[in-house]
């Protein structure tokens, strides 16, 4: 694409595929260095310079702030001081060379330091120092006080040298490299507890990505702190892509044993039909249960879509009348309306009437394949929740397989070939969990209930019809 033509949404998505992921009309990125990477390629290294710059700035911060403020009382003004008072003193007696001789061994032994006296032309007058410490000269003085007269002549200049060794540039390198040795220690040490954690979180998220999702963050580490709160995130997402994944993958397998028995027994009735020898009644007969097994195959297949459309957050919610919806489910499942038992006003709830009409069918299909029919469809308002309950005359369900009707891909002992793949009820529960209901089942004298509930929607909202 030229410069000139016009940015369509295809070729701007193309720019980010062309070598070095930039823009072919832009700039080319600048280049950086290998040190520049090395720094910046891993956070626990960009958090570690940073530190180490910060503590370094501020280090040079308050030695400058603390030099200025302290300007007057600082260690120059102070040395300053000292040289005009020994110069003061000194000029005192600077005539006298017995006073002169006792002030320099007094100061030599009080501040332990060795003491030079100078004449005006550099001459050495006078070398004092404390007592076990040989008096030599001070080529590198300390202090050097000048000596003048009252009139401003100069008489000499006093030489001071600390008799202890000095700090020195080799103390001072070893300080400075402490130091740094010290800002190393704790940038480090703060970088690496910082980074750590998003570090182990970083590989558990590539592990799940890359399909161990067994993989989890761990807790203890992060503590509860936003990392530990973030590890908790990851580990709950890790945990429902797992169960989400072996429910697809067990759905898989169910559906492709469903699949495979009815389009078995479809081949081989379409055979028998094909048959020459075979009469008339044997030939209908034959296309009649083909008709049955498609008809369970597109119920099968109603309950797949009807799953993906909640797994993917596709419901249409609108205001919908229950009996509306009760009324609809009942034709759709060939039973007579007469069936129906609901109030006369409206009952108004929100949700996706096509899901609330599959979950009343399931439970139809359900009291028909099992409970010999429909004996009543009641629709009733409990509270803020409407009820929707499939009554049936049959013999009931066993107790130990009532807990258990509604758990995915659960077949009764009296499910027979027809007895679906265990995703009806299933679905029915995932219906009522969608908008806000839950489901149950109990026998009753003659028979059983099933039924399941939605939240209702306030009386004064508008009701939309369930036919679309």
């Amino acid at each position: 694409m030229r410069c000139s033509e016009k940015a369509t949404p295809e070729a701007v998505r193309d720019r980010g595929r062309q070598p070095g992921g930039r823009d072919a009309c832009g700039p080319p990125p600048k280049r950086r260095s290998a040190v520049w990477w090395y720094l910046t390629s891993r956070l626990q290294r960009r958090l570690f310079f940073a530190f180490g710059a910060v503590i370094l700035v501020t280090g040079l911060v308050a030695s400058v702030v603390t030099g200025v403020l302290s300007e007057r009382g600082g260690w120059r003004a102070q040395r300053v001081r000292l040289e005009r008072f020994a110069g003061a003193r000194f000029s005192e007696v600077w005539r006298d060379p017995e006073g002169r001789a006792r002030l320099a061994a007094a100061v030599a032994d009080e501040l332990r330091m060795r003491v030079e006296l100078r004449d005006s032309s550099g001459e050495t007058l006078l070398l004092r120092a404390p007592a076990g410490v040989a008096a030599t000269r001070c080529p590198r003085p300390t202090l050097r006080a000048r000596v003048a007269a009252p009139g401003g002549a100069v008489l000499g200049e006093a030489r001071f040298c600390n008799v202890d060794p000095s700090w020195g540039g080799g103390r001072t390198a070893l300080l400075v490299l402490a130091v740094l040795a010290v800002i190393w220690r704790m940038a480090g040490g703060i970088a690496r507890r910082m980074a750590r954690p998003l570090d182990d979180l970083v590989e558990v998220v590539r592990d799940i990505g890359e399909g161990r999702l067994d993989r989890r963050a761990r807790l203890p580490t992060h503590g509860r702190s936003e990392l530990g709160l973030l590890a908790r995130v990851v580990n709950d997402m890790a945990a429902r892509i797992e169960a989400q994944v072996a429910a697809q993958r067990e759905l898989l397998a169910a559906v492709s044993h469903e699949l495979r028995s009815p389009l078995a027994r479809v081949r081989f009735l379409l055979e028998t039909a094909r048959d020459d020898g075979a009469d008339v009644g044997a030939r209908s007969a034959a296309i009649s249960e083909v008709e049955d097994e498609l008809v369970g195959i597109d119920a099968l297949v109603g309950d797949l879509l009807a799953s993906s459309r909640m797994d993917f957050q596709a419901m249409q919610r609108v205001r919908l009348d229950a009996t509306e919806v009760a009324s609809r489910a009942l034709s759709k499942a060939g039973v007579d309306l007469a069936a129906l038992d609901a109030p006369d006003e409206a009952l108004p709830i929100v949700g996706d009437a096509t899901l609330l009409t599959t979950a009343l069918v399931n439970l139809i299909g359900n009291a028909q394949r099992h409970g010999g029919g429909v004996r009543a469809l009641r629709v009733r308002q409990v509270g803020e929740l409407v009820r929707f309950e499939v009554e049936d005359p049959g013999g009931g369900i066993p107790d130990d397989e009532l807990p258990r009707i509604f758990e995915p891909f659960y077949r009764g002992a009296g499910a027979g070939r027809r007895g679906g793949a265990g995703l009806g009820l299933a679905l029915v529960r995932r219906i009522a969990g969608a908008h806000g209901g839950d489901v149950w089942a109990a026998n009753l004298p003659g028979g059983a209930c099933v039924g399941f509930s939605v939240a209702c929607e306030a009386q004064s909202a508008g009701v939309a019809s369930a036919q679309r």
